[in-house]
């Protein structure tokens, strides 16, 4: 399956939960999760769409469980036709993650040391696994969201809909070189996956097709075996991580005794990695937004200045939401000897903690520089206020002389049409007065 998340707002107000679509086992809308949800845990992925194709032409197999459950007799495998099911997700506050699942019995592995579905490098890479999981649709990576779920406009902003769907993706902070990389994740699920995961974990990278794919993709990239539980089915099984996080081969031997990928716990665990793949995509998002802001910052001023200000708000609230992340993961490393619907979760929020925290360092120094332009805005909003001001004070000076003068020279005398005989007597008499406050006035703030 593929994860990728879309660069694509959350709506204001989350669609109502939808239940379990149980006629699309094994895939994701069949996995919607039944345990009780409240406002102090990881909100949970909502269901906005789906689509659903089987090849009954082909011949049906058997897909869920371990070989070693297979044996003991306590596995319930998941029997059918080949199928592939497109559907798209809302994480409240983080965006939409698209899921690509694909059910089948190619022999052609989906994860490969030789290969990166992360990078688009000269047709290969990303847009081939995409149009992998399409071409049962007859559509391509070049498709609209509205091609892939037909009526969608209806129900989203139409040019989000109509954008072609490798435009809408987001792209990771930290690229390899030149290079961009989709803030996606890729999972292979294997029912006997020992030998797959000791050639990702194991093999060689020193021959003549290591150089080759070091010079295809600018980095060849490291793979990690990691235990999901103390005791797996089959002793010594693990999953298979890339270094990146990236990545990820779960092998069903590396789960516990009695258990299948649709059994209580495991059946959840692909499910729980949508709210991760969209928090750790927003931070590629939220990077890139704010260096938009910081390669123009003599500009931070008036409505750009606000529109930073509103985004470092909303960049705040997600970075609590992915603490909230963190917190929830910190007991799913004892390894137990049952699965967990968040133990895949954890273990990538673990490994990809460090980065996730440089990130929010950078982060944070980029807002100390929005927060000075606020500074300098209000300092140079002062100035200008306080020039206005000494402009409106010494006019008001002028009027109020000018005011006092021709009060003077109209006060009539007792036997003359004025007090004064003359207007220069009234001007004299202004100035002095006006001199006389003035005088008063500095003496009165000198004290």
């Amino acid at each position: 399956m593929f994860l990728l998340a879309l660069d694509i707002e959350a709506a204001a107000v989350s669609p109502p939960p939808v239940a379990a679509v149980d006629e699309l086992e094994p895939f994701l809308p069949a996995r919607i999760g039944t345990l009780p949800r409240t406002e102090h845990g990881v909100r949970p992925a909502s269901l906005l769409a789906y689509r659903h194709i089987t090849d009954r032409e082909r011949t049906p197999l058997s897909f869920g469980s371990s070989t070693g459950a297979l044996r003991t007799g306590a596995a319930h495998p998941f029997v059918g036709s080949p199928a592939t099911c497109l559907s798209l997700w809302e994480i409240p506050g983080h965006g939409l993650v698209l899921a690509l699942e694909s059910l089948s019995d190619d022999k052609s592995p989906l994860i490969d040391w030789r290969a990166d579905p992360l990078q688009d490098r000269d047709g290969a890479g990303f847009r081939p696994a995409v149009d992998e999981f399409l071409a049962p649709f007859s559509l391509t990576s070049a498709a609209c969201l509205n091609d892939l779920f037909p009526g969608l406009n209806r129900r989203m902003p139409a040019p989000t809909t109509y954008s072609p769907l490798s435009d809408l993706v987001v792209h990771r902070h930290r690229g390899v070189g030149d290079q961009e990389i989709v803030e996606a994740l890729m999972v292979e699920v294997v029912s006997s996956g020992g030998d797959r995961v000791r050639e990702l974990v194991d093999g060689r990278r020193t021959d003549s097709q290591a150089r080759a794919t070091a010079q295809m993709w600018g980095v060849l990239w490291n793979w990690d075996r990691v235990p999901l539980v103390e005791r797996p089915v089959q002793p010594g099984a693990a999953v298979a991580v890339r270094e990146d996080c990236g990545a990820v081969l779960l092998d069903l031997e590396a789960t516990p005794v009695g258990s299948d990928y649709v059994g209580h716990g495991t059946s959840e665990m692909i499910f729980e990695l949508l709210p991760w793949v969209a928090m750790r995509a927003h931070c590629s998002t939220d990077f890139w937004r704010v260096l938009d802001h910081l390669r123009n910052h003599d500009d931070l001023t008036g409505d750009r200045l606000v529109e930073a200000l509103d985004d470092i708000a909303a960049m705040q609230a997600r970075k609590m939401e992915r603490a909230l992340l963190r917190k929830a993961s910190l007991h799913n490393d004892r390894f137990h000897s049952w699965t967990q619907p968040t133990q895949l979760r954890s273990l990538l929020v673990r490994r990809a903690a460090d980065e996730i925290a440089d990130l929010d360092a950078e982060l944070a120094g980029a807002v100390e520089v929005i927060e000075r332009a606020v500074l300098r805005s209000a300092e140079l909003r002062g100035a200008h206020h306080s020039r206005l001001a000494r402009g409106w004070s010494a006019a008001g000076g002028a009027i109020a002389v000018v005011a006092l003068f021709a009060a003077l020279a109209a006060v009539p005398g007792t036997s003359e049409p004025t007090l004064f005989p003359h207007w220069m007597y009234a001007l004299t008499a202004s100035i002095a007065l006006t001199a006389t406050v003035i005088v008063g006035v500095v003496l009165w703030r000198r004290q």
